[in-house]
């Protein structure tokens, strides 16, 4: 039997480990009782002292204890995990079965996410794991995390063992005058069979990775110590995963096997879509980085609390964290997030924080208190201008005057809404302001800068598409396995009727696409720009959890155009097409693993509201005779047959093409530099920029004013003889 001082002094030696752990007593209790201790400590007392005997059995009960610690701290119980499991797959638009097919799709998903190039794991490993392949739907199912944490475990055994393989390969000596071939992509490459293959593989990318750095100016000594710097916190990042981060992987090569947009959204990545949606957040107003293991002030947010106190500054390392009168607690290798949650807070709310900040005698500490308060993040809300291009006068009897309205995103303040919906922030309310402000000028057309728009609140673009069209409908859902359909109509009167043209890029997306079809549809304003946008016709629901759990963002219903198009996969087309990459390269809903297919429904009872659509070809083809003047728009062409020539075909790359290539670009940089020097000497030459812009124009803005300035001209025209 366990002799009494013996239980003592373990349990003794545990009990302030475990003082701070709650929740947990039962189970700790039960454990306990489950470990057949006695035999054990029986055979210890033979071998080994008392004092060593006490040591061992404190050690062995907390390595027993571990697993019940692990369950306390983390959420995402087996229980929690079945029930997200079934939540997600009845909410999900397409009803797909949770089964075999699905299985190993999860199964790849699920290790593309950890080791996507074949770095880290041996071909063993994964023959290994294939056991799983088609059991991870009846492990999620049954909430059964076994396959999610047994390969987290190995990939962090792998992960480690290439960190010491990587230091010792940066001690080599890399002889760059050597060729080498390089796979740029590698995510359909074979995992290395063994150990020494996995080493030669990395010293590849290293060598191919100091190149690059050498070749942009970096000293080789630098190079080394940066790639190394990478690597550690890459490392450190994944080492301080709990089973809960693992799990969240783990969903989310779930919710990705249904299709690209939903996802699991834990605690933290909640917050963080909440404040990209609202553009809102209440804290102190300092955008941070994490490098090795400090948490550095990267920049400050102009006009938030940390600008408004004044003693905050960039580069200043934070150390410690207290909330009001509270201790501080230290966050020296503390997660980034982790530190993000600590410093964020309810606006009127106080935190300290304990900062150490490089100066002339070295590294000096301070310490501070930031009242939290609401800071607005300026960068993603609408801008406005009015411009005159210089050209007008020169092509039509007079001047005419461009109102332009950049929108990055379809944001809105929900909490704001719900608690004041008279006033609140959002998109549409912004660019209502602007339109009535152009109307108040008298502007002669406008332009709806929606370019890398990636979209936002589908009721925003509602609203929004009402402000030009009025209380019309805008666009149609179909509901989770088209049980349900639903025609979106606006509420709002039209409050801009003038010439309108509509920027856009194979990154406009979503509620973009949703704004731009409609306007194609009622023909009310030109689409310009690449082929098409995006091609995201889905909408995703964020459905909440329990508080702490998080939420998930799932697809719950597809759009269409009130023409009964789908915008899914195809996206909108634009009525003139401009030069561009991304005309050619893989971009858009079509080049996403798992991509609901296109497909049409009955259109709704609507009108076209002009006959915009028979300007298209003359419009089309006096762009065309301008872009085919355009120096800008030639390169642009050059560019895209170089990328159709060499670039999209390139499977491989060498030592000898990236210094051609690195010269290349050196001659071509110092012949614009050569061009911009001879322009600024011939003032007379250069054109003169509107400092004062809110919005930065370019050749495709510039083309968009000469494309608007047709088409107010045409349409007079047509009034004056019809």
């Amino acid at each position: 039997m366990m002799e009494n001082s013996d239980w003592q002094v373990a349990a003794e030696a545990i009990q302030r480990w475990l003082k701070k752990t709650s929740g947990c007593k039962g189970r700790i209790e039960s454990s306990v009782r489950s470990w057949n201790m006695n035999g054990f400590a029986t055979r210890l007392k033979f071998v080994l002292p008392m004092r060593f005997r006490s040591f061992v059995l404190a050690c062995c009960l907390a390595i027993q204890l571990l697993p019940v610690i692990a369950q306390a701290e983390n959420r995402l119980n087996s229980a929690v995990l079945r029930g997200i499991v079934e939540r997600f797959t009845s909410l999900h638009y397409a009803q797909k079965p949770l089964d075999n097919a699905l299985s190993q799709t999860i199964f790849s998903n699920y290790l593309r996410r950890l080791d996507p190039g074949h770095y880290y794991f041996l071909e063993s490993d994964i023959e290994s794991f294939k056991r799983y392949q088609l059991q991870v739907d009846d492990l999620l199912r049954r909430g059964n995390p076994d396959f999610a944490l047994d390969v987290f475990s190995r990939f962090k055994t792998r992960i480690s063992e290439r960190l010491e393989m990587l230091e010792e390969i940066l001690q080599e000596e890399f002889d760059f005058s050597k060729d080498a071939q390089w796979q740029l992509d590698r995510k359909e490459a074979p995992y290395p069979k063994t150990t020494e293959a996995a080493r030669a593989t990395w010293r590849l990318k290293m060598k191919f990775d100091l190149l690059s750095l050498t070749l942009g100016g970096t000293p080789l000594k630098e190079a080394k110590e940066r790639l190394l710097k990478r690597f550690r916190g890459q490392w450190k990042d994944y080492s301080q995963y709990d089973d809960d981060d693992v799990l969240s992987v783990f969903l989310n090569a779930m919710a990705r096997a249904y299709d690209p947009h939903s996802s699991y959204l834990a605690p933290q990545d909640l917050k963080n879509f909440d404040i990209s949606i609202k553009l809102s957040l209440e804290g102190i107003g300092a955008v941070l980085r994490w490098e090795d293991g400090y948490t550095i002030v990267n920049s400050i947010v102009p006009g938030g609390a940390a600008a408004r106190h004044g003693k905050l500054q960039m580069d200043d390392r934070i150390i410690a964290v207290a909330q009001a009168d509270n201790a501080f607690e230290s966050v020296i290798d503390m997660r980034l997030n982790d530190v993000v949650q600590l410093i964020r807070g309810k606006r009127g709310t106080t935190v300290r924080l304990q900062v150490l900040r490089k100066t002339a005698k070295g590294f000096d500490t301070f310490k501070f208190p930031i009242v939290r308060d609401k800071i607005v993040l300026k960068d993603g809300e609408a801008r406005t201008h009015v411009f005159t291009p210089e050209n007008s006068g020169k092509h039509y009897p007079h001047t005419y005057r461009i109102g332009v309205i950049r929108l990055p995103s379809f944001y809105v303040d929900f909490n704001d809404r719900r608690s004041n919906p008279t006033n609140y922030k959002s998109s549409s309310r912004d660019v209502r302001k602007h339109l009535e402000s152009f109307v108040a000028q008298g502007v002669d057309g406008m332009i709806l800068d929606l370019r890398s728009n990636g979209g936002g609140g589908l009721d925003e673009a509602i609203k929004m598409a009402g402000l030009f069209v009025g209380r019309k409908p805008i666009v149609v859902v179909q509901q989770t396995g088209g049980r349900h359909i639903t025609v979106h109509r606006s509420r709002e009167d039209a409050v801009y009727t003038g010439p309108l043209l509509i920027l856009q890029n194979r990154y406009s997306a979503s509620a973009s696409e949703i704004l731009a079809g409609a306007m194609r549809d009622y023909q009310r304003a030109l689409l310009v720009g690449d082929t098409t946008t995006f091609g995201k016709g889905t909408v995703q629901n964020i459905a909440q959890l329990p508080e702490g759990y998080g939420a998930l963002k799932v697809t719950i219903a597809q759009f269409y155009r009130v023409s009964g198009a789908s915008t899914q996969n195809r996206g909108v087309p634009s009525d003139i097409i401009l030069p561009s990459l991304n005309n050619v390269r893989e971009v858009g809903e079509a080049t996403l693993d798992h991509a609901l297919p296109w497909h049409s429904i009955d259109s709704v009872s609507y009108r076209a509201l002009s006959n915009l659509g028979t300007l298209v070809p003359e419009l089309s083809a006096r762009s065309g005779e301008r872009v085919d003047r355009s120096e800008f728009f030639a390169q642009v062409r050059e560019d895209v047959q170089e990328y159709l020539d060499t670039v999209k075909p390139l499977q491989f790359t060498s030592i000898r093409r990236l210094q051609e290539e690195h010269q290349r670009r050196r001659a071509q940089r110092e012949e614009e530099l050569a061009q911009a020097k001879e322009l600024e000497e011939d003032s007379e030459e250069a054109p003169e920029v509107d400092k004062t812009a809110a919005i930065l124009r370019d050749a495709y803005l510039e083309e968009g004013f000469a494309i608007l300035e047709d088409y107010i001209h045409l349409q007079q025209h047509a009034k004056n003889n019809p």
